[in-house]
């Protein structure tokens, strides 16, 4: 499953929770807050004012810390 779509699904207690857990960087948390509202990686990137490859680089990094738990 896709992140993005995956966190969108979670509940706000769940979302939050998950970010306790996983212990974001500061560049990390803009995207995954980004994703969690159901944001394509452009608009991220848009938002975050980074390029979509940081982007990337950053879901990899989010994904990684997931698959830890």
């Amino acid at each position: 499953m896709r992140l993005g779509k995956y966190l969108s699904s979670l509940t706000k207690p769940e979302l939050e929770e998950l970010r306790e857990l996983l212990n974001l960087s500061d560049d990390e948390m803009p995207v995954f807050e980004e994703l969690s509202h159901g944001r394509s990686k452009v608009c991220v990137a848009d938002n975050c004012k980074i390029s979509v490859s940081t982007v990337n680089n950053r879901i990899k990094s989010i994904r990684t810390k997931i698959n830890k738990l």
